[in-house]
C-alpha cells in the first residue's frame, strides 16, 4: 500500500521577507492615499460609474455657470439701454413744453441721438464668447437669431433654453415739435415695457441655472459619499495589516540572523 505524501513548499526567509515587505508597502500606500489597495470587481464597476457621474455633474455645473454668465451679459446690456431710454424719456417730456427755442430743442434732439447711438452700440457689444446675447427686433432688423441651449444635467434632456430675441421698436426718436415729442414719449414707454418684460424673462432663466447648479452640486456630494464608502481605506484594518506585516518582517529578520550565525559557527568548526 503506497502513501501519497504532500510535502510543504519551502520558501526561503529572504523570499518571504521580500513578499512581506511588498505587502507592507502596498498597505502603507493605501493608508497614505486614502484608497483601498484592492477593490472587488463588483465594487470597482460601481465606483467607475460613480466617478463618471461625478465628472458629468461637474461638466453640467460648468455649462450652467456659463449659461448664467451668458444671460447676465444680456441683462447688463438691457439695464444700460433702460437707463438711456429713461434719459430719452426725460428729454421728450422736456421737449413737449412749447416754450423752448429751436436751438434748445435741437440740443435736446442731439442728446437723444447720442443716447440712441449708445444703445445701438450696447446691443452690438452684448456678446459672450463671440455670440450675441441679444437681438433687437426692429423694422430694420426683422430677423430672429437661433435660441441658445445649455445642457445642465447628465442626460441630453436636461436643457435650459434662452431666446436672445426681443422686440424693441423704432428708435428714430423725434422731438422737433411738441406733438412729435409726445409720440416719442409714447414709443419710449412701450420700449421700457418690452425691456422690463425681457429682463423678467432673463431673471427666470437665471433662476433655472441657479437651480441646476444647486442640484448638480447635491448630486456630486451624494456620488462622492457613495464612492468614498466603496474605495476609501478602512484605516483600522489597514493599520492592523501594517502591524502584522511589521511583526512578520521582524520574525523573518531574526530567522535570517540565526541562520547566518549558524553558518558562521559551522565555518569556524571547519577551519
Amino acid at each position: 500500500m503506497s502513501l501519497n505524501v504532500v510535502y510543504p513548499i519551502y520558501t526561503s526567509p529572504a523570499t518571504g521577507l521580500t513578499q512581506v515587505q511588498k505587502s507592507f508597502e502596498k498597505v502603507a500606500q493605501s493608508v497614505a492615499a486614502g484608497i483601498q489597495a484592492k477593490i472587488n470587481p463588483a465594487d470597482a464597476y460601481v465606483a467607475a460609474g460613480l466617478d463618471t457621474s461625478i465628472r458629468s455633474a461637474k461638466s453640467a455645473i460648468a455649462n450652467a455657470q456659463m449659461g448664467y454668465n451668458f444671460v447676465a451679459t444680456a441683462d447688463t446690456a438691457l439695464a444700460n439701454i433702460n437707463q438711456s431710454l429713461q434719459r430719452v424719456r426725460e428729454l421728450s417730456i422736456q421737449a413737449s413744453n412749447g416754450i423752448y427755442s429751436a436751438s434748445q430743442v435741437s440740443a435736446m434732439q442731439s442728446e437723444i441721438n447720442q443716447n440712441v447711438d449708445q444703445m445701438m452700440q450696447t446691443l452690438s457689444n452684448a456678446t459672450f464668447n463671440g455670440k450675441s446675447t441679444l437681438n433687437a427686433i426692429t423694422a430694420e432688423n426683422p430677423n430672429a437669431i437661433p435660441v441658445v441651449d445649455f445642457m445642465v444635467g447628465e442626460k441630453s434632456t436636461s436643457v435650459i433654453s434662452y431666446d436672445p430675441n426681443f422686440i424693441i421698436g423704432d428708435m428714430n426718436f423725434d422731438v422737433s415739435t411738441p406733438e412729435a415729442a409726445a409720440q416719442t414719449l409714447a414709443n419710449v414707454d412701450e420700449m421700457l415695457k418690452n425691456i422690463g418684460s425681457k429682463r423678467g424673462e432673463i431673471g427666470a432663466v437665471q433662476t433655472s441655472f441657479e437651480g441646476a447648479i444647486e442640484q448638480q452640486s447635491a448630486n456630486i456630494m451624494s456620488y462622492a459619499s457613495s464612492l468614498s464608502d466603496i474605495q476609501d481605506t478602512d484605516y483600522i484594518s489597514a493599520i492592523s495589516d501594517m502591524q502584522q506585516s511589521k511583526y512578520q518582517m521582524e520574525a523573518l529578520v531574526k530567522v535570517m540572523k540565526t541562520m547566518m550565525d549558524s553558518q558562521d559557527y559551522i565555518l569556524d568548526l571547519l577551519k
